[in-house]
């Protein structure tokens, strides 16, 4: 199966792959609860130590949230010359820079076919490659993509960023937040938005049925109105 080019809304596609920790079924891991999937081309490189760094130093956070990290590359093999280093060392690494192990498992995906199934890594890649590397020198593909899986198994975030910029946890942390927001609650999360801030009112409710439903409004013009949301019903609060 290929999923071709994957857009918001689609399903994620299954697999079944080796892990750093045990084999597993994408969609069991996923269950019930919310997944982040980070892919990335190469272990032991400086931009994705880094945001490894930062995704260990929020897991916590993550799982207050019952959101599950995993990562995958495809480095996962010794390319032609025998050479080798396995997950698990840069794992390490991860872990002393942080100061909190890393326990997202990485997704061993030394053939490509999981990264292919999610399109990250395409034919062009692989005919790009060295002719004496194959996928598991991560020479396939020199961007990463961050991928926020909903418990429906559906693609909720799609995010593409180049080799030379790493991407912003923060950012990643706020934006569960506004979907678990937004999905529990049927509201809209303006620009900057923080859990405790106002939210959007959904434009297809009137004004009477949006104040039946959330209370006040503040309305700044008919399709742009906010609305408060109770402490309690911010995602973490809600989840915990």
């Amino acid at each position: 199966m290929s999923a071709g080019r994957l857009q918001l809304g689609n399903k994620a596609p299954n697999f079944k792959a080796h892990t750093t920790k045990e084999e597993i079924d994408f969609y069991t891991y996923v269950g019930e609860n919310w997944v982040i999937l980070f892919c990335y081309p190469d272990d032991f490189a400086p931009v994705a130590t880094t945001e490894l760094v930062m995704l260990a130093q929020l897991q916590e956070e993550f799982s207050k949230r019952k959101v599950k990290l995993l990562t995958m590359s495809t480095k996962n093999n010794p390319n032609q010359s025998g050479d080798y280093t396995s997950h698990e060392e840069w794992a390490k690494d991860v872990g002393e820079i942080s100061g909190a192990p890393l326990t997202c498992p990485i997704i061993v995906d030394s053939d490509g076919k999981v990264s292919k199934l999610y399109n990250i890594l395409d034919e062009g890649d692989v005919h790009d490659l060295n002719k004496n590397d194959d996928v598991s020198e991560g020479a396939g593909f020199k961007r990463r993509t961050v991928l926020i899986i909903g418990p429906d198994k559906k693609i909720w975030l799609n995010l593409n960023y180049p080799y030379e910029v790493g991407f912003n946890t923060a950012e990643i942390l706020r934006t569960v937040d506004c979907l678990q927001t937004t999905t529990r609650t049927k509201t809209l999360t303006p620009a900057n938005w923080v859990p405790g801030s106002d939210v959007l009112v959904d434009p297809k409710l009137s004004d009477e049925d949006a104040k039946a439903k959330h209370g006040d409004l503040t309305v700044l013009r008919p399709y742009v109105r906010f609305t408060k949301l109770p402490v309690e019903e911010t995602s973490v609060r809600n989840i915990e």
